[in-house]
């Protein structure tokens, strides 16, 4: 549990319990030593106290008659630190001893600490006996309460400056921990950015010396795949270029060669079927008439095959005129469909391959919503945006139809109209709109890196 902290917060709390246990040991010391303080210097007053009753006893037996020695004892004895003398007379019992007035007595230590440093309590008694008559007794009992409030004073202001002290030391290291692993909050910022597909961070060499060869790696980290994106991109281009290439070559082959040869067959079998019809000759004019229908088919099929390679608008007609072409076809042949066309009065020119990508997303997904959506109005819209520092493409089809059950399936159109899209620096977003229907929008970047033009020559 502790391993999956933060390191910051694993540091931290490693110096809390550092400063805890050293302030326990502390604490076990300063009690330890009270202890011993205490022990002393309760010995230390009961002896002096024990030599002083001694000594004014020996002085009042000089002066006062045996009987009256406790009396004159009680008036002179002042009762010592860390020592509780009673008096107690053969006649007249217990004897009232003078006490110093004006002591200041400190605060009462609590009951935990006067049980771990109170030593133990002795009693002395010294006996008054003159001639063998006991004329009464001096108790003196070990007190040592004063001296041990004015030890736990000692010992809780020393306590409270060491907690205080390791508090601020643990406050300082923990600032100086922050300071010194903030670039890791930076490198986890980055990180996320590099998971979320910007390869742009950089770290330059903030930190320490031990976080400045990480933060380097992930620098050099960065700018290898941020130019590993980019020859990617220009890799994707590339293949979408030389595809568009290779078809249109294609295409030119179909129109130039098999176009010619179709038109050629179907004026010989026209010539065919009028001579057979004036020679009377029914069963040639027959199969002229099926040749002509073979070869209309041919044609068809041709003509579908050049708009699927190619749409002949392309490179021939600027793209809002390509644009018109294709949608007044798609009306021609859906007339009761309600269509909202939006586009602009006029565009920049524009690379080819930026245009063959524009007109395939409009046609694959008209041709989607007409063929599987069941839609009964689409709307389209297509703008120049001048907001960003580099101009946008911004075009967006939005049809009313059934919608997609799951978007995360998607057919080889939608497939390679996002390969399409991405490989010329776009991006294609597939929402479902409140009624239920299907919203295609992509951006395009207006500018596009120059590549070499490609040319394919089939052989013939």
């Amino acid at each position: 549990m502790f391993s999956a902290m933060y390191l910051r917060r694993q540091v931290v709390l490693g110096i809390i319990a550092v400063q805890l246990v050293t302030l326990a040991i502390g604490a076990a010391v300063l009690v330890y030593n009270a202890r011993g303080a205490v022990r002393l210097e309760i010995a230390s007053g009961a002896q002096s106290a024990r030599a002083l009753v001694i000594a004014t006893l020996g002085s009042a037996l000089q002066d006062t008659a045996p009987d009256k020695v406790l009396t004159h004892l009680a008036d002179m004895l002042v009762a010592p630190r860390h020592v509780e003398l009673t008096l107690i007379d053969a006649r007249l019992g217990v004897l009232p001893l003078t006490r110093p007035s004006g002591a200041e007595l400190p605060d009462p230590p609590p009951d935990w600490f006067r049980q771990l440093v109170t030593p133990t309590l002795r009693e002395i008694r010294i006996p008054v006996q003159v001639n063998g008559t006991l004329y009464g007794y001096v108790l003196m009992n070990t007190s040592p309460e004063d001296e041990i409030a004015e030890v736990w004073q000692d010992v809780s202001s020393l306590f409270w400056l060491v907690a205080l002290t390791g508090m601020l030391s643990a406050l300082m290291l923990g600032i100086l921990v922050q300071i010194a692993l903030r670039p890791l909050d930076d490198l986890r910022r980055a990180l996320r950015q590099l998971r979320d597909g910007d390869l742009t961070p950089r770290l330059g060499h903030r930190g320490s010396a031990d976080l400045v060869p990480i933060l380097a790696g992930f620098d050099a980290l960065s700018e290898s795949l941020q130019r590993a994106e980019v020859e990617r991109a220009q890799l994707n281009r590339r293949i979408v270029e030389l595809g568009d290439a290779e078809r249109r070559a294609i295409a030119m082959e179909l129109h130039d060669e098999f176009g010619p040869c179709l038109f050629g067959l179907r004026v010989k079998a026209s010539a065919i079927g009028r001579k057979a019809r004036a020679g009377g000759d029914t069963p040639l004019a027959e199969e002229a008439d099926i040749i002509l229908s073979i070869v209309a088919q041919i044609q068809a099929s041709n003509t579908r095959l050049l708009t699927t390679l190619r749409p002949m608008a392309i490179g021939q007609l600027p793209l809002l005129d390509a644009l018109h072409d294709l949608f007044q076809a798609f009306r021609k042949t859906h007339p009761a469909l309600d269509w909202c066309i939006d586009m602009p009065g006029g565009l920049p020119p524009t690379p080819e391959v930026l245009d063959l990508t524009v007109y395939r997303f409009f046609q694959e997904g008209t041709t989607n919503a007409l063929r599987h959506g069941n839609a009964q109005r689409i709307a389209i819209r297509l703008e120049l945006d001048n907001r960003d520092l580099e101009p946008m493409l911004r075009l967006e089809l939005e049809d009313d139809g059934v919608g997609m059950p799951n978007c995360r399936i998607e057919g080889r159109g939608l497939t390679s109209m996002r390969d399409r899209i991405g490989a010329v620096g776009g991006q294609l977003a597939i929402t479902g709109t409140r009624d239920g229907g299907t919203r295609l929008s992509a951006r395009l970047p207006l500018s596009q890196t120059d590549v070499t033009p490609l040319t394919l020559e089939l052989a013939s």
